[in-house]
């Protein structure tokens, strides 16, 4: 068992038993076997791997994207492996946000636009409310001379900030990021990373998958899968002082 957290501190969510095949057409290939662990608030965690390790397809069963072959998966203590594709989209869009390696922004909106979009697009009239959250998550994240600046305007680290701000507009438990500094230069990297330790611990799940080892130094806890299986998890906050 390779839960970490402590205490009284229920996961937001537990994998217990994961495996995941594929099938080409010819044959069944296991990508995942035998994944046992749980995340929690709090907790900056980085899952780390070669290319065809699975831990892009860990990542995935746990946005509730993918199904896992075998396993059970629990969020917030809800037993949800079987739940229909409405339940689970409801469950992403009320409990994650999720960063992508391209921050995927709009060029012509503002950054302010972009954090927003997420709830725009629901259809509703956008709050003032929810407008002025927006200005505090901007700030927050250092953007706040550039909140009316288009977003082709901006460098990759502020683009990456500002994605991080749209995933944080519905206040989401859980933090999902994949490669979200693969393409920047070190000093962006270096602020898109702390940015998202001091996200966690604001009672946020932050979970990055990466294969690049420079990013480990900021993990409270590092998983690193080889050939799908858990071969490494540091299991306690390394508490560093970055």
């Amino acid at each position: 068992m390779t839960d970490s957290g402590n205490g009284n501190n229920s996961p937001v969510i537990a994998l217990r038993g994961i495996a995941r095949d594929f099938y080409d057409g010819k044959q069944r290939r296991r990508v995942l076997s035998d994944i046992d662990t749980a995340f929690y608030r709090g907790e900056f965690t980085i899952i780390s791997g070669p290319s065809g390790s699975g831990k892009t397809t860990l990542l995935t069963i746990m946005a509730l994207i993918l199904r896992p072959t075998e396993g059970t998966v629990i969020l917030l203590g809800n037993e949800i492996t079987d739940a229909s594709e409405n339940v689970l989209a409801t469950y992403r869009y009320k409990h994650y946000g999720f960063v992508f390696q391209n921050a995927a922004l709009i060029p012509a909106l503002t950054v302010n636009e972009n954090i927003l979009l997420a709830s725009a697009v629901q259809g509703a009239r956008i709050p003032r409310a929810l407008r002025m959250k927006a200005t505090g998550i901007i700030e927050k994240l250092g953007l706040s001379e550039f909140a009316n600046t288009r977003a082709e305007r901006l460098s990759g680290g502020q683009k990456q900030r500002v994605a991080i701000g749209r995933a944080l507009i519905n206040d989401p438990v859980m933090v999902l990021c994949d490669e979200p500094t693969s393409a920047l230069d070190v000093k962006s990297s270096e602020l898109v990373l702390q940015t998202l330790k001091d996200l966690a611990r604001e009672d946020r799940a932050i979970v990055l998958v990466t294969h690049d080892p420079r990013v480990f130094p900021y993990a409270d806890r590092l998983i690193q899968i080889e050939d799908g299986r858990i071969r490494t998890d540091t299991g306690v906050s390394q508490k560093s002082n970055l």
